[in-house]
């Protein structure tokens, strides 16, 4: 089961609406920020000169890589149910033998 967190109310034309995100796809979607970002904030600490710790460049691109590989876990997932599948219109997967 996974843990659901809510991240307040959010307005919408209709009124307030409670929009529940699990803890996995949050954390997913910050080390896919991280993996997208990191390069540029690396490029940028260079530019300035700053101390390049080669450490925080691995710690980055580890955040980053496990992020990228669960939003496509996620999405595989998501792929392989047949509830989520017929929601938007797609066929029914074929048992493989």
């Amino acid at each position: 089961m996974r843990a659901i967190i809510s991240l307040g109310n959010v307005r919408r034309s209709t009124g307030n609406l409670q929009i529940p995100i699990s803890i996995i796809s949050a954390l997913a979607a910050f080390g896919a920020f991280v993996a997208f970002w990191a390069p540029a904030y690396l490029r940028i600490l260079e530019t300035l000169g700053a101390a390049q710790l080669e450490a925080l460049g691995w710690l980055l691109f580890a955040i980053g890589a496990t992020g990228l590989a669960s939003v496509v876990y996620l999405a595989w997932q998501d792929m392989c149910d047949p509830a989520w599948r017929a929601a938007h219109g797609l066929p029914e997967r074929s048992k493989s033998a």
